[in-house]
């Protein structure tokens, strides 16, 4: 058996995989999420004149119309449900690079499509492939990094997904003025996606596998090679060490049923609670209905896209920021930091938009600027760190499925709702107002929940775990050496 765990002493170190290239691959899926999750704000008016979908301004037009723009979430669900089947049996890779041939599908399906329900089709597929994609490629950055910058890439994720963000409402603004041509200009904003899709699949068929996910499957010597390679050293008898108590743990199960009794209960209630604030504050009534906010904040027809391109613009670079500070700062501040910032511009924002006069267009702006800020820098980054991060790994799989599955299941909510509420409740203001009280929840949540893993390695938050450390303190420094 030593000859799997350790290299002889006169071998020379192997070349260090650069961790930075293998993320920036893997996080294109991210970018898929928010290109494909993006152009429907700007794509949707088009797509109603050109099916002929009449804005009535009735409950049964505003459900018709959130059906369209929330059948990405609704296919990332049912692709969240089986995120967790395609990263056992497949394997982290070759899952990513079957979603980069569904995003293909799906966006063709679309840009092509001859009725309404085509379009509707292909948006289900992007969605189907966003639902395993933003379940497996953070575990894929998880298990593929060193400690000291994992937060760091797998915040590249959500980096990714903002850059994606950027580029569709780049996309929109360019079309909408560019192709006069209402019929054709949406299948343009489409058809975009079609190259990261392909720079997804091609660059993926170079990246390594997870070495977790290699001694999982019983192939130790391929994890080594590979945990070498990323380490760049020998000498990986510790790590391996490691991965094989987390995989071989006596009376450790990773069956789905053990996901909702102890220890691992209090894991899915963090994971999952974090991706329900994340949808509650509302974030995606804006990326989805930016166009109508802007509106309704007193843009015009030829600001209101502009308006939306520094929303993504200003998302970038927050983000930017968060991916910075993530393994400085550690994940309980930015959280604590973010929330109470978002609240104050919700209510702001909830203020402006409740009287209904238009007459402050640039503190609106601003008040929605800033809120994409906080909400970047914490609810945009860590709930996928987090997620990521807390699972054994023999749990790891079916946890994060279910946690996406609150993820997409709150995005279809508040993406089908926010037309009805807006109509139900009387105003745009109103419907703000609600969101902002879901976000003061969400900061009590967390304050009292979510653990710091800020430089822990993954196998020591599984023997705090095991070791009966409550949630909150999954993070604490071991009382032992991981190798005793």
């Amino acid at each position: 058996m030593k000859r799997n765990q350790t290299a002889t002493a006169g071998t020379p170190a192997p070349k260090k995989a650069n961790i930075y290239l293998i993320g920036t691959i893997a996080a294109i899926a991210g970018l898929l999420f928010g290109f494909d999750t993006g152009v429907i704000s700007g794509a949707q008016e088009f797509i109603f004149k050109t099916f002929e979908l009449k804005n009535d301004a009735g409950l049964a037009s505003e459900a018709t119309r959130g059906f369209v723009v929330s059948a990405v979430p609704l296919g990332a669900l049912l692709g969240a449900l089986m995120s967790g089947l395609f990263a056992r049996t497949l394997g982290r890779k070759r899952s990513i690079l079957f979603t980069a041939i569904v995003f293909l599908g799906g966006t063709l399906c679309a840009a092509f499509a001859p009725n309404l329900e085509s379009v509707v089709l292909g948006r289900l597929l992007m969605g189907l492939a966003i639902g395993i994609s933003a379940m497996v490629a953070p575990m894929y950055l998880s298990e593929v990094s060193p400690p000291q910058v994992r937060g760091t890439i797998i915040f590249m994720f959500q980096l990714a997904i903002t850059l994606g963000l950027l580029a569709a409402f780049a996309i929109n603004l360019w079309f909408s003025h560019s192709i006069q041509d209402f019929t054709m200009n949406w299948r343009w904003m489409f058809g975009v996606g079609v190259v990261p899709a392909l720079i997804l699949f091609f660059g993926m068929l170079f990246m390594p596998c997870s070495p977790r996910w290699l001694h999982l499957k019983g192939r130790v010597n391929e994890a080594q090679k590979v945990l070498q390679n990323l380490l760049g050293k020998s000498d990986v008898s510790k790590e391996m060490a490691e991965i094989k108590v987390s995989v071989q743990g006596e009376g450790r199960s990773g069956s789905f049923l053990q996901l909702f009794k102890k220890p691992l209960l209090p894991l899915l209630a963090v994971s999952f609670g974090l991706f329900v604030f994340q949808q509650l504050s509302g974030i995606n009534a804006i990326m989805y209905y930016g166009p109508q906010v802007f509106a309704k904040a007193g843009f015009g027809e030829s600001t209101k896209y502009l308006a939306q391109f520094f929303m993504g613009l200003t998302n970038v670079v927050a983000t930017l920021f968060g991916v910075w500070v993530v393994d400085k700062i550690g994940r309980r501040p930015l959280l604590s930091i973010g929330f109470i910032g978002m609240i104050a511009c919700l209510g702001i924002l909830g203020f402006l938009l409740k009287s209904g006069s238009g007459e402050y267009p640039f503190l609106a702006l601003a008040s929605i600027l800033l809120f994409i800020v906080f909400f970047a820098i914490s609810l945009g980054g860590v709930p996928y760190i987090m997620m990521s991060e807390v699972f054994p790994l023999k749990a790891r799989a079916s946890g994060m499925a279910i946690a996406s599955c609150a993820n997409w299941g709150f995005n279809m909510l508040v993406s089908f709702s926010f037309g009805i509420l807006v109509t139900a409740m009387g105003n745009m203001g109103n419907v703000f107002m609600l969101y902002a009280s879901c976000t003061m929840v969400g900061f009590i949540f967390a304050w009292y929940m979510v653990p710091e893993t800020k430089n822990r390695q993954l196998e020591e938050l599984e023997q705090n775990l095991y070791a009966g450390k409550p949630v909150r303190r999954l993070g604490d420094q071991i009382s032992r050496p991981a190798d005793v």
